[in-house]
């Protein structure tokens, strides 16, 4: 889910003008289920394939619709395929971004965790850079998990432990923090895949258990939208888009209310960095693994978002003495 907010207007300005016409609502429509081409679409719609080609590059513009060459008869194609199935847009004051608030984002690659204990059947994938093959990697082998290349990692899995990331924090020590949140695919790992494998997957900030969600199984009934072909079938194909959220008021899970863990529990103004831990515990009661996907692998085009809200306002400082 595509979530927007007024305090992002320029964002949402473009989301909207891209959904502005009926025709770009009507690409939309046909994408929903299929991949299609640019002249597939002008056949099913009646339209020039110029004027689609056009509108196609406005949503592509906007995030809500991927593309890409394949060869055809006689050259190439391009092949459209929709990112979003629902997008929420924050209009209120009630929204996690608040009005007074500026907002610290940054992307981190799956394979860039500091510390990691996991447990087979474990593994991950590393693409090469044709977005086709796929490296040999010792599945299996919690070893692996030291390897330098798996920062490269799109892909990876464990049955149970965790992986924890740690992320510098800039303006931390002079602005107040309003909330912090973590956006990623997840997914329960089973063995293939399973749509019906729960998984009690758990989220720790700076050392604090802020809650547990229950992923309700391991996706491969149909291909990933970003998953490379020459990926094994009967395997996992794409996650659920999650976002963890912590307030004032409480954490929420994609909107929803998790637990009574606040903001002021994590205390990430007194640091330099934050830490952001996932993985399944031992003591879960649906041990069934979890798949954590970059931004090339699965149905959504990012690696793990942080982002911190901080208000404009100060924080209370210690009054300087004045030289004599």
């Amino acid at each position: 889910m595509l979530q927007l907010s007024i305090q992002d207007p320029e964002i949402l300005a473009k989301i909207c003008h891209a959904l502005s016409t009926e025709l770009r609502l009507q690409i939309l429509s046909l994408l929903e289920h299929d991949t299609l081409s640019c002249l597939e679409i002008a056949k099913q719609l009646d339209y020039p394939l110029s004027t689609i080609s056009a509108n196609v590059k406005i949503l592509e513009e906007a995030g809500l619709i991927l593309t890409e060459l394949a060869p055809a008869k006689n050259g190439s194609k391009k092949l459209c395929s929709s990112v979003y199935l629902d997008i929420l847009i924050h209009l209120g004051m009630g929204a996690i971004i608040p009005k007074n608030s500026k907002k610290y984002e940054t992307n981190i690659p799956i394979g860039n965790y500091m510390d990691f204990s996991v447990a087979p059947s474990c593994g991950m994938v590393i693409l090469k850079g044709d977005n086709t093959a796929i490296d040999d990697s010792p599945f299996d082998d919690s070893n692996y998990f030291l390897s330098p290349s798996r920062v490269d990692a799109q892909l990876l899995w464990f049955r149970k432990g965790f992986v924890e990331y740690r992320v510098p924090v800039y303006d931390s020590l002079h602005l107040r923090p309003e909330y912090i949140s973590f956006s990623l695919e997840i997914c329960s790992a089973a063995p293939g895949f399973n749509n019906i494998w729960k998984s009690d997957i758990t989220m720790w900030i700076n050392g604090v258990e802020i809650g547990t969600w229950t992923s309700p199984g391991d996706f491969g009934d149909r291909n990933g939208k970003l998953t490379p072909s020459s990926w094994m079938s009967g395997s996992t194909q794409y996650g659920i888009l999650t976002e963890w959220a912590v307030t004032d008021e409480g954490t929420l899970l994609n909107q929803e209310r998790l637990s009574d863990v606040t903001l002021s529990q994590l205390n990430i103004q007194k640091e330099k960095y934050v830490t952001m831990r996932i993985g399944v515990k031992d003591t879960s009661e649906h041990i069934g693994g979890i798949n954590i996907f970059g931004e090339r692998f699965g149905d959504f085009p990012q690696n793990i978002i942080m982002k911190i809200g901080y208000k404009d306002e100060p924080k209370n400082r210690q009054p300087v003495e004045k030289k004599k």
